[in-house]
């Protein structure tokens, strides 16, 4: 892993020097200590930061702080809805204080990659999305990269950063279902920003919506030959 982190230090000083942006995020695996051991490894495609979170990568992420009180805990709940599939386990909802993060790892988030299509840090109170899609077009070869360094097997998306990874790999992807996409041996899930809140039922309804795209006409999981380290 450190010959991993190397290159990935590597590319994000490349990245500064071409750019030049005043606050720089500096993305990617929260662990690379334990990113190699995680099955399967899930990246999150987000839009930009907030606030001045710009140092992520390397960082162990408390779920109990931050300013929104569903993004952290919403990806603990999906990231223990895959896990739980990928062991031939049958998930169902749990109080957060079953979450493993919770009950095994004193609250900290740190087995999943977290990267930003927008790497320019403006503190804005609103996302752009022609903003965050020009950006993804200008940093295309760059953010391919970092991914492909990272080497997830499922990579989350909302809407607009599911768009922007179309256009990072030039719309490589097939269709498995509503949610569910192909890459290569990489699944995409066309999902909903861990934020969002607006929903009747909240975490669970995200849960159970995800859960029965995972699981629809038979485990899609399975469609994919990802091996353990």
């Amino acid at each position: 892993m450190k010959i991993l982190k190397e290159k990935l230090d590597k590319l994000s000083e490349k990245w500064k020097s071409l750019r030049n942006y005043e606050y720089f995020v500096n993305d990617g695996i929260l662990n690379s200590q334990i990113w190699n051991m995680t099955h399967p490894r899930i990246l999150f495609l987000l839009k930009e930061t907030a606030d001045d979170f710009t140092q992520i990568a390397e960082t162990e992420i408390d779920i109990t702080k931050g300013n929104g009180s569903h993004f952290w805990w919403n990806i603990c709940y999906w990231k223990y809805l895959i896990n739980s599939i990928s062991n031939g386990e049958k998930p169902e909802f749990i109080n957060q204080n079953e979450l493993p993060e919770v009950k095994f790892n004193n609250n900290i988030l740190d087995a999943i990659a977290y990267v930003n299509v927008k790497k320019n840090c403006e503190n804005k109170t609103k996302t752009d999305d022609s903003d965050i899609l020009r950006y993804a077009q200008q940093d295309k070869d760059l953010l391919a990269e970092q991914i492909d360094l990272i080497n997830p097997h499922i990579v989350f998306c909302s809407n607009i950063t599911f768009i922007s990874y179309q256009q990072i790999y030039e719309n490589e992807l097939t269709q498995i279902n509503s949610i569910c996409y192909r890459h290569k041996d990489r699944l995409i899930l066309h999902f909903r920003h861990p934020s969002y809140f607006q929903i009747s039922g909240g975490r669970e309804t995200h849960f159970n919506d995800l859960k029965n795209a995972l699981l629809k006409n038979g485990n899609v999981l399975s469609q994919f030959n990802w091996e353990k380290n």
